[in-house]
């Protein structure tokens, strides 16, 4: 096989070398360099490849790249700006850029642009925590130690490729060790942040429209990723309670009046349920928490109305840890709340309130009357559909219930909520998401937009309030108009679900890489030694994943650590050097091929036979008379061993 040796005279010299890691180191950084350094770095690049290098050139830079620098950094100079870490880093990335292109232009090696691209990848760890910059690190890792060894060996590059990934299947064990147990540095309380791989915001804000402006966000960006310590609930559990509604201004609901922060809450919680949340920034300060939230998130407080809210905006993703109740009885409510949650206007709606009195008494218990009302929901032959029919807005419930007879959650949360305080019943709506099984892994889920929904909760004595699901009374789900049209359809829904399904698991596979490996921090750490010390199961599978990660290295290891057979006719003949060493023939130092073998057919006649093995080798290697030189070499070899065996 030939080899992809670089040839003497095209072996890159060592400033080459240096050039390639600095410029993968550089990379990063030039998404966040000012745009002066950027352009001081695009000239010096220009020039260190043509090769204009003098004392003048040299001058001139020095001038230009303390000017961009200056520039750069212009509405910094003050004592509190600088003390900021994110513009702190951000000055020595750019004093580095600077040495590096000056240095560069003298053709000259010095201590620091040999360390230029190790210090260029650890600050940029200060910029960057993310799946894809944790990739890009290992693979320059690879590339840093490659051209070390492809320098320091004088071999080929494919050598020194080979001898670089033993070198990372060796470390590869002490390496996970190291990461698990090396002691955590805490960065919770420092002054500075990571800039996150996207931003992305939600549609929700606080109210609820039923007209041209109602929440429909059919999209599948994220909100949230959601990780249960132990397994998932049940669907029927997965709710996210963002806001609670009382006022019904006739194109929307909204909050009203704001709630004061109430301590107790519930007055019974079960099914106690601990999990952890990554919400993506929405620029609002809902904070999303599955219904019932018990522990409210650092920076935020929660309401008597269940709603949670951080102190400012979230313009970044907030990671946090939330406990909550699947089963709970809430506290009883004031007569002022109780009152505020039964206003309608019974004149909007003449005939739904009509026909309500016809079928419920209100005088009934209250239990009755919720059942009664989910019946007369039923018998309406409601349609769920995110295309809904247009409605009369000045009488909404009556339009819907009783006319179009089609819609989606905000329509069915809203008629079912006014309906409900028409007969007596306290009642309001909750926004928010309901989770969705479909997209879950294991206890991980993804939450998004398409998610966003709207229910109602009741008010019952003894029992306090209670959710209800409006759109489980529809009689049809309409999916799409396109439904039932042709196969064609049928094949891109699966064809969809298909590429749906490997996103999740795309997405799950980043969620714990950043639980465990970005965000692996004290906490976790010490968790998972607790975790090894107090539990002998969980030790012995800990022990023996560690074990079978060795083994797999060193299986590797071996596999790579034998060499590519470069030269057909010594890799034929290393077989017989090893049975002759066997036999007490060892081939001196300097001695040739030839001599080394006609030694051995002098020493013994019954070796005699090896001069025939010499002859071929020797015809194959010079004379090159045939292509079946290498095979007629193995045939001899064979010859002679059979010829020592059977004799």
């Amino acid at each position: 096989m030939r080899s992809l040796d670089f040839l003497p005279s095209t072996r890159l010299n060592q400033l080459q070398l240096i050039d390639i890691a600095v410029v993968l180191a550089m990379l990063p950084h030039l998404l966040i360099l000012k745009w002066p350094m950027l352009l001081f770095l695009i000239a010096g690049s220009i020039f260190i490849i043509r090769k204009k290098d003098s004392q003048n050139t040299l001058y001139a830079f020095m001038f230009l790249g303390a000017l961009a620098i200056g520039l750069s950094f212009f509405a910094e100079y003050n004592f509190s700006s600088f003390s900021r870490l994110l513009v702190y880093i951000s000055l020595l990335v750019s004093l580095l850029t600077y040495a590096i292109v000056l240095q560069r232009l003298t053709r000259q090696l010095c201590i620091y642009l040999l360390l230029a691209p190790a210090m260029l990848m650890s600050l940029a760890f200060f910029f960057y925590n993310s799946i894809g910059m944790l990739f890009y690190s290992l693979f320059t890792l690879f590339v840093f130690t490659l051209l070390i060894l492809y320098e320091h060996m004088q071999s080929s590059l494919m050598n020194a490729l080979r001898i670089n990934a033993l070198l990372y299947l060796f470390s590869l064990p002490i390496v996970l060790m190291l990461f698990l147990v090396f002691p955590r540095i805490s960065y919770k309380n420092a002054g500075f942040g990571f800039k996150g791989e996207e931003i992305i915001r939600s549609g929700h804000d606080g109210n609820m429209y039923i007209d041209s402006n109602a929440l429909l966000v059919p999209s599948s960006k994220l909100v949230m990723e959601v990780s249960f310590e132990k397994e998932l609930p049940s669907e029927r559990y997965l709710y996210f309670r963002g806001s609670t509604l009382y006022v019904d201004n006739q194109k929307k609901w909204t909050h009203g009046e704001k709630s004061p922060i109430q301590n107790q809450r519930v007055l019974e919680a079960k099914d106690i349920i601990n999990y952890r949340i990554n919400l993506y920034p929405h620029k609002k300060r809902f904070v999303y928490m599955l219904d019932l939230p018990l522990r409210v998130p650092p920076k935020s407080s929660i309401d008597s109305d269940y709603i949670v809210m951080s102190e400012t905006p979230l313009e970044e993703n907030f990671d946090y840890k939330a406990s909550s109740a699947l089963s709970y009885k809430t506290v009883e409510v004031s007569e002022k709340e109780k009152e505020k949650a039964l206003i309608f206007d019974p004149i909007r709606d003449p005939r739904v309130y009509e026909k309500l009195f016809e079928s419920v008494d209100i005088n009934e218990y209250d239990t009755v009357k919720v059942q009664k009302l989910i019946d007369f929901f039923r018998s309406l032959d409601l349609s769920y559909s995110l295309r809904p029919k247009p409605m009369d807005l000045e009488h909404p419930v009556d339009s819907f219930l009783l006319d179009s007879k089609i819609g989606y959650c905000v329509h069915f949360a809203s008629s079912f909520a006014t309906s409900a305080r028409m007969i007596g019943l306290p009642s309001r709506v909750v926004t928010g998401y309901k989770g969705n099984i479909a997209n879950a892994v294991n206890n991980y889920l993804i939450v998004t937009e398409a998610d966003a929904h709207a229910w109602v909760e009741i008010y019952l004595k003894e029992r306090g309030w209670v959710r209800f699901e409006p759109t489980a009374t529809a009689r049809r789900f309409i999916q799409s108009e396109q439904r039932g049209l042709s196969n064609t359809y049928a094949k891109s829904s699966a064809i969809n679900t298909f590429f749906k399904e490997i996103n999740i698991r795309y997405m799950y596979t980043r969620h714990v890489i950043n639980t465990w490996i970005l965000q692996y921090d004290r906490s976790k750490q010490v968790s998972l030694l607790k975790e090894i010390l107090s539990s002998t199961l969980f030790m012995l599978k800990f022990a023996a994943s560690f074990i079978g990660i060795i083994l797999l290295s060193f299986l590797v290891f071996m596999l790579l650590q034998k060499r590519r057979c470069e030269d057909v006719l010594l890799c034929e003949m290393q077989s017989l050097i090893q049975f002759l060493k066997a036999k007490g023939f060892m081939r001196k130092q300097g001695e040739t091929m030839f001599d080394f073998l006609r030694r051995v057919a002098d020493k013994d006649p019954k070796f005699s036979g090896i001069n025939e093995v010499n002859r071929c080798y020797h015809e194959a290697r010079y004379a090159k008379a045939s292509e079946k030189g290498p095979a007629l070499l193995r045939e001899s070899i064979r010859a002679f061993k059979d010829s020592l065996t059977n004799g």
